[in-house]
């Protein structure tokens, strides 16, 4: 169960890998509005990235009753949904494409991207800001472990769902009352702790006190040494790839809500094949979309930038949302 859950989280990083990390134009982000949620039927969730010792935020949605899509054990998360064909049962969100920080009804998509960075034996949900001189939000926390664990949501943090002209569409947000200012001002030392109290360990799951690791960004950025006229650039190209991506999500999600309808209703044979045949093609379309993008940034590359940048990392299991935002801070 857990390896068919992190190859498939492996997957979504291999298609997406450069474009996870791109934000959306303010005019795009202004467009989008925001719908409460049951937050019961949500969770948020530190997903393994292989044996790195590394975490992804993985948000799972129960979206019908008809199967569980996740149990727990204390802080542990068993992602049921990876057992069974979950089409209309449960949501499943990976990255920057399915999940995003809303503050004060203000997306923060464009400013800020999500992380999950060990903090000693924690493991810490912050908002990164893509440019500098901007300080990180902490949005919650969860035991360390090379585990699927739970993600207690810091107090005034809770699950809602983007929506279009009205329309709720496959993006969740994870959403504040407060302003911006508000947050940033508390949360470098004195962020709020989870309201849900994280169970106990036990004494045995104690690990040592052991010096810190050393981040993978950091011999990254120094190697590559991106100028200023290539962060700028790389900036643009996120910015376009996701507004360009925003467009076909909404498309994507019509689509297969109508064909659901058809499905459901007294449609032909023929025109569920058509209606199928189209959302193949967006969801065909987003994926160019991604390998666009990824060649794009290619492009602003140097050769030895490329080399640089392909020494540095493990390529097969990079975090490549963390990297790529490293690169531009």
């Amino acid at each position: 169960m857990k390896t068919a859950l992190r190859l498939a989280a492996l997957s979504t990083l291999a298609i997406s890998s450069f474009g996870t990390s791109f934000a959306p134009q303010a005019a795009q982000a202004s467009t989008f509005g925001e719908r409460a949620v049951a937050q019961d039927d949500f969770v948020a969730v530190a997903a393994p990235i292989g044996n790195s010792g590394r975490h992804q935020l993985l948000v799972i949605e129960q979206q019908s009753n008809r199967r569980d899509c996740w149990s727990e054990n204390g802080s542990t998360v068993n992602p049921l949904l990876a057992n069974f064909d979950f089409t209309g049962i449960c949501g499943r969100y990976t990255d920057s494409n399915g999940y995003s920080i809303r503050t004060a009804g203000q997306d923060l998509g464009v400013q800020y991207n999500l992380r999950t960075v060990r903090q000693g034996s924690d493991l810490v949900l912050q908002g990164v800001p893509f440019l500098p001189n901007r300080p990180t939000i902490e949005l919650g926390r969860a035991p360390y472990s090379n585990d699927f664990v739970r993600i207690d949501l810091n107090d005034g943090w809770e699950f809602s769902k983007r929506t279009y002209q009205g329309r709720a569409l496959g993006h969740v947000y994870l959403s504040n009352a407060e302003t911006l200012t508000a947050l940033t001002q508390n949360s470098n030392t004195s962020a709020s702790r989870p309201s849900t109290p994280t169970p106990p360990r036990q004494p045995q799951e104690k690990q040592p006190s052991q010096p810190s690791q050393p981040s993978q960004e950091e011999p990254v950025r120094d190697e590559m040494a991106l100028s200023n006229n290539q962060q700028e650039r790389m900036t643009e190209i996120r910015q376009s790839y996701l507004a360009e991506n925003g467009r076909l999500e909404a498309e994507l999600n019509q689509a297969r809500q109508e064909l659901q309808e058809m499905m459901i209703g007294d449609a032909s044979t023929r025109q569920i094949r058509r209606q199928r045949n189209t959302v193949e093609r967006l969801r065909q379309r987003i994926s160019d979309n991604r390998f666009s993008s990824m060649m794009a940034v290619r492009e602003v590359m140097s050769v030895e930038q490329r080399t640089a940048f392909a020494d540095s990392m493990d390529l097969d299991n990079a975090d490549m949302d963390a990297v790529l935002t490293a690169l531009t801070r």
